[in-house]
């Protein structure tokens, strides 16, 4: 069983994972970018070019993954192929002109990937995680780019609308049928990781 977790910055993604890897000890976790990736390679500036090189970046990283994901029977993974979507889809779409045929894209490049069982989504509001930003962080940025409240709120805004539209329509992309489970990413941490661990249990392989 292969689940990936997912959400926008702020979500409290990691901090989940990182308390469902002290409750199951029969799953393997993962994370992406996986360690051997470089981040000095990855392009800062926000332009259609840079996201469409990053895209590249990380499925390269994410097909040199592809042993590790295959290589254990349950499979927790923070971050992945919709993440790619999200974070670079927005920037890419200004090639393509459209947002179907961008997703359509990124998928047909990562078609030899392995596609998750489930997705968990940490569905968290705008201003909720832009709170939780700014108190982990004294600086908003993003890939050492400085940025003010308002330009963090409309790219975060225009990942999420990434996130809902792949998530929205994920059947129809990868003709697979990928069970999406949302979690309310705006209650107390302890509730998330309630909701989380009861999902997981059922799902699974014993």
């Amino acid at each position: 069983m292969f689940i990936t977790i997912e959400g926008i910055d702020g979500s409290g993604k990691t901090t989940l994972v990182n308390s469902l890897r002290k409750i199951f000890d029969n799953i393997h976790f993962t994370r992406e970018p996986t360690d051997k990736f470089q981040l000095a390679n990855l392009k800062t500036l926000s332009t259609p070019f840079n996201s469409f090189y990053n895209f590249f970046l990380f499925t390269y990283d994410r097909l040199e993954h592809q042993d590790e994901i295959n290589g254990f029977k349950n499979v927790i993974c923070d971050r992945y192929l919709a993440s790619s979507i999200a974070y670079e889809g927005p920037m890419i779409e200004e090639l393509f002109g459209d947002k179907k045929e961008t997703v359509l894209w990124m998928l047909e490049v990562s078609k030899m990937l392995k596609l998750p069982d489930m997705i968990i989504y940490l569905d968290a509001h705008l201003d909720v995680a832009l709170e939780r930003i700014r108190n982990s962080r004294k600086n908003l940025n993003f890939r050492g780019k400085q940025l003010s409240i308002l330009e963090e709120k409309e790219g975060l805004k225009a990942i999420q609308d990434y996130y809902e539209y792949f998530l929205g329509n994920i059947e129809m992309f990868t003709k697979k049928q990928i069970k999406i489970e949302r979690i309310n990413a705006n209650s107390p941490m302890e509730d998330v990781l309630y909701k989380a661990k009861n999902i997981i249990n059922k799902t699974i392989e014993k």
